[in-house]
């Protein structure tokens, strides 16, 4: 974690301010904030069925989280939970819905 401000004076631009920011903070950053857009989303889609709610939530998650692992400031476990967590969702309404 940088003590003083100096650190960052070589930083012009915002994206490299968050990625900054991400590399300080041990690159926890984007992770608790794909967490946090999952949450959020699970609730806000909590007036369909719970099911189809976990399907788009993590599914939207998925490809955020495609799109920042392309990026370089999310690992790659994000986007693996995010699709084994779809697949479980997508294997339980197929078996109950039938």
């Amino acid at each position: 974690m940088p003590a003083n401000m100096s650190e960052l004076a070589g930083i012009e631009t915002l994206s490299g301010l968050v990625i900054f920011a991400n590399t300080a903070a041990e690159g926890v950053l984007f992770g608790g904030l794909m967490i946090a857009i999952f949450f959020v989303m699970l609730m806000i889609l909590k007036k369909w069925e719970i099911e189809k709610a976990l399907l788009a939530s993590s599914f939207s998650c998925f490809i955020l989280s495609m799109f920042l692992t392309y990026a370089k400031v999310l690992n790659l476990v994000f986007p693996l939970v995010f699709l084994i967590v779809m697949a479980f969702t997508l294997f339980y309404l197929f078996v109950t819905k039938r």
